[in-house]
């Protein structure tokens, strides 16, 4: 690999102030994710002179009447429906949000490939190398794989993008978009898993470090709710501190005073095998998810 690859110096976008912007948008199998992106950018541009209108596909009926029953959904649609192809020909931009298994089903429907014709595709299938879509759309050159997070739907998403084969005004359309729903990195295909990977032992380590906060806090006299929201915000203060702020060190320096309580608490962490511990879970995501896709990251 080249010293000067992309994926070795990966650039993370804060969100940033953009021309007013004008499109349809498709999202096929809106659900879990699909529906938390919806509600992501539905909240970021609805005071903004934005124009985004959204067709949304679904394959079951308690999906479909969900969001029929969205009172943010109902102006902002153009299409909710069961129909793939009508909500692909409506838009300028196509997410793929079904669950990956169903990609030859979906794209072998009769009149989608021609839907999708010359369209921007974004595809938010875990696993899916981009030439895999590519090649079932006549060799399309505008597929785009973005990996986001569950904190999409509440604008704190860090998406992460592969879109090595777009040119430069997609590649834009592609951050901009995400980053209405959080902060964007954009990274080589071949270290999409591997990054993933990172962000689901982030996630995982977030649920499992509050949960033993919190019982850790209940156990010494403080109450449950008390506890979670202490722990959320204390964690929330420090991750965001890092971002650009102050570096590990600096901000365990400037925490870590003299007999002081968080220099013990992390001594104890330490004597508890935490952080090795921390590490082993992330090396283990990544390599169980280079083990998904066949023993590579694309």
């Amino acid at each position: 690999m080249s010293s000067h690859t992309e994926s070795e110096h990966p650039t993370a976008h804060p969100p940033a102030a953009k021309p007013l912007k004008k499109l349809q948008i498709a999202i096929l199998g809106c659900g879990f994710m699909g529906t938390a992106l919806l509600s992501g950018i539905l909240q970021a541009t609805e005071k903004s002179s934005h124009d985004l209108k959204f067709s949304l596909s679904v394959r079951s009926e308690a999906s479909l009447d969900r969001l029929q029953q969205d009172s943010r959904v109902a102006g902002r649609t153009q299409y909710v429906g069961t129909s793939n192809v009508e909500a692909a020909r409506l838009s300028d931009v196509v997410l793929l949000g079904f669950r990956p298994h169903q990609l030859s089903e979906v794209l072998s429907e009769p009149g989608l490939a021609e839907a999708l014709k010359d369209k921007l595709i974004i595809s938010l299938l875990a696993g899916v190398p981009t030439r895999q879509i590519s090649a079932s759309l006549a060799d399309s050159d505008r597929v785009a794989r973005v990996i986001p997070s569950i904190g999409a739907q509440i604008n704190e998403s860090m998406s992460i993008i592969a879109a090595a084969s777009l040119n430069a005004v997609d590649k834009e359309l592609v951050i901009w978009l995400f980053q209405q729903v959080g902060r964007t990195q954009i990274v080589s295909e071949e270290l999409i898993g591997s990054f993933t990977a990172v962000s689901a032992a982030c996630h995982a380590l977030t649920v499992v470090a509050a949960d033993a906060i919190v019982d850790g806090s209940v156990a010494e006299g403080i109450s449950r709710p008390e506890a979670l929201e202490l722990a959320a915000q204390c964690l929330r203060s420090s991750a965001s501190m890092l971002q650009g702020h102050m570096s590990i060190e600096g901000l365990k320096e400037s925490m870590s005073i003299a007999n002081g309580i968080t220099i013990n608490a992390i001594l104890e962490l330490d004597r508890g095998r935490v952080r090795p511990g921390i590490s082993d879970a992330v090396r283990h995501a990544v390599r169980y998810a280079r083990g998904m896709s066949g023993g590579n990251d694309s």
